[in-house]
């Protein structure tokens, strides 16, 4: 018999056995309870558990009894029997969601994104991809107040920034640049001060060719960080902004190294934009009258 789907990405949803989808769990409670139980699916649940986070200090005296019916309606709700054996089973002092008969969409992810150290890098970045997939809403999108929702939705936040920056640096790994920018750049969305999906945004970039965007992805991260911060990039990303710089020295021909001075100037130009009132040293001014009249001269 196939596994019944609990999907706690977007509005939360459950998949019966038989295929049938349930929005409508018997109200809210019922629905938190499942919720509760799915985010531990696998592992039992005690009432005193159950009835903290969904009544805080004011339960109601007849919680044990309460909790109980939810139970029970939920059972109904989804079709399945009761007792121990049940997929949703009663425990000594709680209940279970038995991870032999329910599968829960955030406990998926949860596993394709946590690899085997022995995994290949393709291998690897095609299960990040897949547990990607998975994500079709906001995680506990049906609890928009409850704290124990938020305190999860803050716990998956930083579980997909990993996730992403650890499928980035296999897509490089693989091969695949254009893949890992794309993640790092959903990273980025998520965490805007991760220097680890900078840089590996600055190495996708530099694998594909497109070195001025690189260039300018450092000096992204630099503004970011200074403004968000106050601190410079790591001495890692700086070591990445140098070997562009000096890739370009070695490898560029002439036409295409004054495309990269005209690139540097207009990032150096933005940046001074924002600091009218900045006053160049006597070296400084020599060095910008001197890219001038390079640029000129092209």
């Amino acid at each position: 018999m196939r596994k019944i789907q609990v999907k706690l990405f977007g509005p939360t949803t459950v998949i019966t056995a038989d295929g049938t989808a349930l929005s409508d769990l018997g109200g809210i409670k019922p629905r938190q309870v499942l919720e509760i139980l799915a985010l531990a699916v696998g592992t039992p649940v005690s009432k005193d558990r159950l009835v903290e986070q969904l009544w805080g200090d004011n339960p109601p005296r007849t919680y044990t009894g309460t909790l109980e019916s939810y139970i029970s309606l939920l059972r109904r709700k989804m079709g399945i029997a009761r007792g121990r054996g049940s997929a949703l089973a009663t425990t000594s002092n709680g209940y279970l969601l038995d991870a032999t008969q329910v599968e829960v969409d955030l406990d998926q992810f949860r596993r394709l994104t946590r690899p085997a150290p022995s995994t290949r890098p393709g291998d690897a970045l095609a299960g990040t991809q897949q547990a990607l997939g998975l994500i079709t809403g906001e995680l506990l999108a049906s609890e928009p107040y409850a704290e124990w929702a938020g305190d999860e939705r803050a716990q998956f936040a930083t579980e997909y920034l990993t996730a992403c920056n650890r499928a980035a640096d296999h897509a490089l790994h693989a091969g695949d640049p254009h893949t890992a920018i794309t993640l790092a750049r959903a990273a980025i969305e998520t965490d805007q001060i991760s220097e680890t999906a900078w840089q590996l945004l600055i190495r996708g970039l530099s694998a594909t060719g497109a070195r001025s965007e690189a260039l300018r992805a450092y000096l992204d991260l630099r503004a970011t960080l200074i403004e968000a911060l106050g601190t410079e990039p790591s001495t890692t990303s700086r070591a990445l902004y140098l070997d562009l710089l000096a890739e370009d020295r070695d490898q560029t021909t002439p036409a295409t190294s004054i495309n990269e001075v005209k690139t540097l100037l207009a990032l150096l130009r933005d940046a001074l934009d924002d600091l009218p009132h900045l006053d160049l040293s006597v070296n400084d001014r020599k060095l910008t009258a001197r890219a001038e009249r390079l640029v000129a001269a092209a």
